[in-house]
């Protein structure tokens, strides 16, 4: 057991013995002593286990994930870009922080406000609704008449102007639906035209008065201190997001606009759920109306104006998709008040009016370009979600 490693004439190890000065040696000392030797020969090996690759699935999970992530930050750009712009214009100009000044933009950014929201509503299946800022004009136009020559009607004219919204809607879904016209956009743009002449004529051409004591109650009025216009959208934001993601016809909405051929497949009833987005998009445009009539005190034939393309451009830079089938309601109120707040801001740093359009447009490009990258990336999670999913099978 303990007796000396002898090594045999001519043994290959013999020569390495002696010059390791191994004889006399204990074997367990001599052979770890010699081993080191061969190995340091031999170039050396590394007494750390080699790790192994990690299989392709997890690869695939990881950077699936790390494009979750990428795709989260990019989802949250509309309200980094609003509080960039907060950040900006604070260092710029002492009055924009001031909760006067914010409380402000967030009563500018109730009308379109609203009626982003029934544009929304109207993106999200992939279509388009020109004649809703026309629609707010006749509104508020036929509430004041109706005012006019019967006298008080309390808050029954809220409903009526509600009523008006939605009679516009239904015939834009009479003439697209039931026609079977497919080009939505010129559908809307000749009844933007229609509706227009219509206000004409009930106003005679002129700005109508509106003494509505409820009205301006909701426009000009306070609860807890905050604005009654900015409760009305809050509380509008609510409920629409409440209506997209738990109503059955809010997940109908959101199939058609993904794919609307699948949507036919499982059987929901695309006809009659295009049918109802226009007429609910309407009312919202008469509910819209019902404010611009409570802050004016007066209905005008271009109240509406060309609030349906900030409105329009609101939804984009929020992040909804014009193809349909993508977007958030939460989001397109802070696009809304990315406008006010570019508005807002150039007025108090004394920027001519002329440069808003300017600014408000790049902020849309960069908005679409913010889009594509987010269908890049989206196409990029769904392959590394497949290879995950093939790894586990």
């Amino acid at each position: 057991m303990h007796g000396n490693v002898r090594f045999r004439q001519g043994d290959p190890l013999s020569h390495v013995a002696r010059s390791q000065g191994l004889r006399g040696a204990r074997p367990a000392a001599s052979i770890e002593r010699l081993t080191q030797h061969i190995a340091g020969v031999n170039g050396g090996v590394s007494d750390k286990i080699p790790k192994e690759a990690p299989p392709k699935g997890v690869l695939a999970h990881r950077r699936a994930l790390a494009l979750s992530v990428e795709l989260r930050v990019i989802s949250a750009g509309p309200l980094v870009v609003l509080f960039a712009l907060w950040m900006v214009f604070g260092l710029l100009s002492p009055y924009f922080l001031t909760r006067e000044n914010l409380t402000n933009i967030l009563i500018q950014s109730c009308i379109v406000g609203l009626l982003a929201l029934a544009s929304f509503l109207v993106i999200m299946v992939g279509s388009l609704d020109i004649s809703l800022g026309a629609t707010v004009s006749l509104s508020t136009l036929i509430g004041a008449v109706l005012i006019r020559d019967m006298g008080a009607v309390g808050w029954l004219i809220i409903p009526i102007m509600i009523g008006v919204g939605m009679a516009v809607g239904l015939i834009n879904s009479l003439v697209i639906i039931v026609c079977r016209i497919n080009n939505a956009f010129i559908v809307t743009l000749g009844m933007l035209y229609v509706v227009q002449s219509a206000g004409y004529v009930v106003s005679s051409g002129s700005q109508q008065p509106f003494p509505s004591h409820e009205l301006s109650l909701i426009a000009n009025g306070t609860l807890l201190g905050v604005p009654g216009p900015i409760i009305l959208l809050f509380f509008a934001g609510l409920a629409l997001s409440f209506f997209i993601k738990s109503v059955v016809l809010g997940r109908w909405i959101v199939a058609i606009g993904g794919n609307r051929d699948a949507a036919l497949k499982v059987g929901i009833p695309v006809r009659k759920v295009m049918f109802s987005i226009y007429i609910i998009a309407g009312a919202i445009a008469g509910l819209t109306g019902a404010l611009v009539a409570g802050l004016n005190s007066a209905g005008t034939p271009d109240a509406g104006g060309t609030t349906i393309l900030f409105a329009i451009a609101a939804v984009v830079i929020g992040g909804a998709n014009l193809a349909g089938g993508r977007g958030s309601v939460w989001s397109t109120l802070v696009g809304v008040v990315i406008l006010a707040t570019i508005s807002n801001g150039l007025a108090l740093l004394s920027v001519p009016p002329t440069w808003t359009p300017l600014a408000i447009g790049g902020v849309l490009v960069a908005a679409v370009g913010l889009d594509t990258l987010r269908q890049t990336v989206e196409g990029r999670l769904r392959v590394r979600q497949a290879q995950v999913q093939g790894a586990v099978l």
